[in-house]
């Protein structure tokens, strides 16, 4: 048995909205499923190996039998930068919502910003800093 290509999938409103925020940020898209229309149900994307679904809560309810939770933080995505101020200013131009601007971290280590997409799940943006190491 071999398992591969792991996925963390968001719950969302409009699967094409969240698809273009991630792709303001880098993502590609790689799949897309539609529904009985020709809107998304789910859109699959990735970034320097990391693949992230967006998923419509009603159609896996009723495909699978989940109970999407759709309200609250309920998972964060963690994106690794060389430049959290830029990263930062390219969520907020892409709709995001602030959270926490750029800061230090962990001793000056890291520099750290949050933001929020349109569904809620809060994004952390990191930058190690040049004499940090990688610890």
């Amino acid at each position: 048995m071999k398992i591969y290509n792991p996925q963390v999938i968001l719950f969302v409103a409009d699967v094409s909205r969240a698809a273009r925020f991630y792709a303001a940020l880098g993502f590609t898209e790689e799949f897309r499923a539609t529904g009985a229309g020709a809107a998304p149900v789910k859109i699959e994307l990735s970034l320097d190996g990391f693949e992230l679904g967006l998923a419509l809560p009603g159609p896996a309810a009723e495909a699978h039998g989940l109970t999407p939770v759709t309200a609250g933080h309920r998972a964060c995505l963690t994106l690794w930068t060389d430049d959290v101020a830029a990263a930062y200013a390219a969520a907020l131009d892409a709709g995001a919502r602030d959270l926490q601007g750029p800061h230090p971290f962990l001793d000056g280590r890291l520099r750290v910003a949050f933001v929020e997409d349109f569904d809620g799940h809060p994004i952390q943006l990191v930058e190690r800093e040049p004499t940090s190491g990688r610890s």
